[in-house]
């Protein structure tokens, strides 16, 4: 447990995780890895338009959290893409939000720690938490054969229903070069 805006954090473990759902994939490997829990996602479908693929991580209610950090580490081409949000490999996760509120930097909401990703050049000027476009500004279009990495803190929809870290998909590349791996969840 650490501190973090305050509050107790606490790191997710496996014991903590209600379940996994994905479409269109395969969860390649899940457990913990220093005592942090961790998944690693293969997208299996590539297509454009409903062949969409994705995962979500439901965690469970064991404090009142009402923040989560996660990163996200990407490997692969994708032209559509989303986090926590409405989007891709919608068919689990509450729709893709993961019962997470809209992302919102002026509410809280913060994309921090990317390595080729949404904070870095030239990828600055692109929405944050979704895409579907070949735009320069699109990382996800570019350095696709390493992994790109970006954490976010999302403020959770408390409304009764459980929540979690969610990444979806379309118009990707798919099979062993289209990998994601989600870490390092705390919450608090």
């Amino acid at each position: 447990m650490s501190t973090v805006y305050g509050r107790k954090a606490y790191s997710i473990s496996s014991t903590l995780v209600s379940s996994i759902a994905v479409t269109g994939g395969t969860v390649l490997s899940s457990g913990d890895v220093n005592g942090s829990f961790e998944v690693s996602f293969r997208h299996d479908l590539g297509g454009c338009g409903s062949a969409d693929s994705g995962i979500f991580v439901q965690l469970l209610d064991f404090t009142a959290w009402t923040m989560m950090a996660v990163q996200f580490e990407l490997l692969g081409s994708a032209s559509c893409w989303s986090f926590n949000t409405s989007g891709y490999g919608n068919a689990v996760g509450n729709s893709g939000t993961g019962n997470m509120l809209t992302y919102s930097e002026a509410a809280g909401d913060k994309c921090v720690k990317t390595y080729l990703a949404q904070n870095d050049s030239p990828y600055t000027t692109h929405d944050k938490v979704s895409a579907c476009d070949n735009n320069a500004d699109n990382f996800m279009v570019a350095n696709t054969g390493v992994y790109r990495k970006c954490t976010f803190i999302r403020r959770r929809n408390v409304n009764g229903s459980l929540a979690g870290p969610h990444h979806g998909r379309s118009c990707n590349a798919s099979g062993a070069g289209a990998i994601t791996v989600i870490k390092n969840i705390y919450v608090w």
